[in-house]
């Protein structure tokens, strides 16, 4: 799993700790950070998870909007609490 590298040190470190704790055995081998500028995949894949984010926001206008554009390209969702 490749995630956008920002907070600092320890943030990194709880992220990568919680994802490997809650996620289902054997989904995550491994846990890598890089720069999203650098990277315009990364990018793309920070867009559609900052649509799906904000598809929760009941209390915005249109708090679905984004997310139902990119619908048929989503195969799966995992929520974490």
């Amino acid at each position: 799993m490749i995630i956008d590298e920002s907070g600092d040190r320890q943030f990194r470190c709880d992220l990568k700790r919680y994802l490997r704790q809650n996620s289902p055995k054997g989904a995550i081998r491994d846990v890598r950070l890089k720069k999203s500028h650098k990277d315009s995949l990364l990018q793309l894949a920070d867009m559609c998870v900052g649509a799906i984010a904000r598809s929760y926001r009941t209390d915005r206008n249109n708090h679905r909007r984004w997310r139902d554009m990119v619908a048929e390209k989503i195969d799966d969702i995992w929520e974490y609490k």
